[in-house]
């Protein structure tokens, strides 16, 4: 069945409250003080039941000193039901009010003009006239107006009908993906404990949920669900609720804060916004000014900081608080002193970063934001975090689910990682730099095997699209990467020796061969580096490391293999040995034979128990420069 939450605005003392009790026979003023003064301080509840749904009324307080009030009773409303004395015809808060409706996105009214029986037919068409003149140029123009009267009943019946009409047009409740529910009234029932209520946003609120409370991210479990008076398993988006909560005290919930399905909404102390002031404000918005910031059920201030001075538009509100919100949300802004309401804001972001004036890069996401396309959102976050764009984000900030997002991204945007993507020319481009940047360095540097990756480092690309970019290349075997370094697949540096140099390798490597176990060089110093890194590559010659003497020496692969060989002769196993037993059937040093033997252990030629070694049946095969 369908509901509609409506919120009943305009001027104080038009009949608001008598309207309502006429057509749900319920006196929505609670408070002492509303009853002794006949008038709405907060907002009054009630419902009535039709053919076509329900119809949940939110008495909103007329007076202007109850302006955040009567936002937070609109908050979640999907129309109004605008009244208006046929005695005084329309004031000042009724023009407020109906600015206010606007900025909120209201877009469906029904008008009501109360008080018939007090008026004579010229004051009557008077007030129409002025209605419609009002009301002309605004989502409301075409908005069914009834002359009714609380007291006699007259036109009541006629009112439930434009009712009943809206609530067969009515639109889909606008709101996040999320079910949040910004709560304005907390109380505790004896033998309950605490219950909160408010008008569900987003999705649909189930009794099994873990919810979590914010700005505070404090955890609770739904004890019960009520819905007009009924305990309900599940509550629909649009509806107004009543949530029974476990866990959680009265005195740790506030007015304005918001009931969230756990693991999602999160506080924020700065969002992103698209002002709008109002056009009868005369003194304009200006950068830096503290505002009051009227956001679902909540209000707090904040600091404006214009992005695009001098001209209200694109701005961020940061706020002395954290506050929960949604992109796309609609909120209210009031000067401090005097007040007044001066414009109202759609949330961009809600988890923008504190940027400073003319920032282009957040003005171009900002203004892609402001499409919902999210192709246009993800390039302006490409631009901004290194060619890559999270799909969380991107759905987050045009309002669309991920799958959604993706299936709009498919033609042109690649995932580089689970929850990123990047765009094809993007990728393309990344992909001719890093190649453009070992060619460059194969032809400065032919003997190097490969470039450190710093080579082919790009700055203005994330890590995350590097990463993509250095595996994409290495699966079409454009490039070997390996641990110490890149290189184009191709790159062969021996085809690049002269002979003088290619003689010159061969006596490096026949000397380091020549010194065998006895007396192997550091790798510290010499000439011939190019050379001599050559021979590591191609492990001919192994770096072993004396950890305790912090030196690093040369072997031959060839000495090693011979080594590995001679001890498992001396000691075939599973004969056991010491290192000092090693270090006599090698002829060697204690500085040489510490690492041989470390180095055998880790390449399986060797296994040892404490300080006891036995050589394996495994076949000393020459290792390659990766090995061990």
């Amino acid at each position: 069945m369908k509901s509609c939450c409506l919120v009943v605005i305009g001027h104080v003392d038009h009949g608001k409250t008598t309207l309502v009790h006429a057509l749900t026979a319920v006196r929505t003023d609670r408070l002492p003080e509303e009853k002794a003064r006949g008038l709405s301080i907060i907002p009054g509840y009630a419902y009535r039941n039709y053919e076509q749904g329900t119809v949940d009324f939110v008495d909103a307080p007329g007076h202007e000193d109850f302006i955040q009030a009567m936002v937070a009773g609109a908050s979640g409303a999907q129309a109004v039901l605008l009244v208006v004395s046929a005695t005084d015809g329309i004031q000042a808060q009724t023009h407020e009010h109906l600015a206010i409706a606007q900025q909120l996105g209201i877009t469906r009214a029904v008008i009501a003009v109360t008080k018939a029986e007090l008026a004579c037919p010229a004051d009557l068409q008077s007030c129409i006239a002025e209605l419609a003149a009002t009301l002309a140029g605004t989502p409301f123009s075409d908005a069914s107006i009834t002359i009714c009267s609380a007291h006699s009943g007259q036109g009541i019946s006629d009112l439930e009908v434009s009712l009943q009409n809206l609530l067969t047009n009515i639109p889909e409740p606008a709101g996040p993906r999320m079910p949040m529910l910004p709560i304005d009234r907390v109380f505790s029932v004896a033998g309950r404990g605490t219950i909160i209520t408010g008008t569900l946003l987003g999705g649909d609120l189930s009794a099994d949920m873990e919810v979590i409370l914010h700005p505070k991210g404090q955890r609770a479990t739904l004890r019960g669900l009520q819905c007009r008076g009924v305990a309900r398993s599940g509550v629909a988006s649009g509806t107004r609720v009543a949530v029974n909560l476990r866990g959680i005290a009265v005195d740790d919930i506030a007015r304005g804060d918001v009931l969230c399905a756990a693991g999602q909404g999160a506080a924020s102390m700065c969002m992103d916004v698209l002002l709008t002031p109002l056009p009868e404000v005369l003194k304009p918005i200006k950068h830096m000014e503290k505002v009051r910031v009227l956001l679902g059920t909540s209000h707090e201030v904040a600091t404006v900081h214009l992005l695009a001075r001098p001209q209200a538009g694109l701005a961020q509100l940061r706020f002395a608080r954290a506050v929960c919100g949604y992109e796309g949300q609609r909120a209210i802004l009031r000067r401090l002193s005097p007040p007044e309401t001066i414009a109202g804001a759609e949330i961009l972001d809600t988890h923008a970063t504190a940027t400073r004036t003319g920032d282009k890069v957040r003005q171009t996401l900002l203004d892609a934001i402001t499409t919902r396309s999210p192709a246009e959102i993800a390039h302006s976050l490409c631009q901004r975090d290194g060619g890559t764009a999270s799909l969380v984000e991107v759905a987050r900030l045009s309002r669309q689910a991920e799958a959604e997002v993706r299936d709009n991204l498919r033609t042109s945007f690649v995932d580089v990682a689970l929850t990123s993507a990047a765009p094809r020319q993007i990728i393309k481009g990344a992909k001719q730099a890093v190649i453009d940047a070992l060619e460059d360095y194969h032809r400065r540097y032919p003997l190097h095997p490969r470039a450190q990756r710093a080579v082919t480092a790009l700055h203005d690309v994330s890590p995350i699209l590097m990463t993509y970019v250095l595996e994409a290349l290495q699966r079409e075997d454009q490039i070997h990467v390996h641990p110490a370094g890149l290189a184009l697949s191709g790159h062969n540096p021996l085809s690049h020796l002269t002979l003088p140099q290619q003689n010159r390798m061969d006596e490096i490597e026949a000397r380091i061969s020549h010194h065998c176990m006895t007396n192997p060089p550091l790798l510290e110093g010499g000439a011939d580096p190019d050379l001599l890194v050559l021979l590591l590559d191609t492990g001919r010659v192994i770096t072993l490391h004396n950890i305790a003497l912090k030196q690093t020496l040369l072997f031959h692969r060839d000495s090693l293999m011979a080594a590995a060989e001679q001890l498992r002769i001396a000691f075939p196993p599973p004969q056991d040995f010491t290192t000092s037993q090693a270090r006599t059937t090698l002829a060697t040093t204690r500085k040489v034979i510490v690492p041989v033997l470390e180095y055998f252990d880790k390449c399986g030629l060797a296994v040892r128990i404490d300080d006891i070694r036995q050589m394996t049946d495994v076949i000393p095969v020459p290792p390659s420069a990766a090995s061990c």
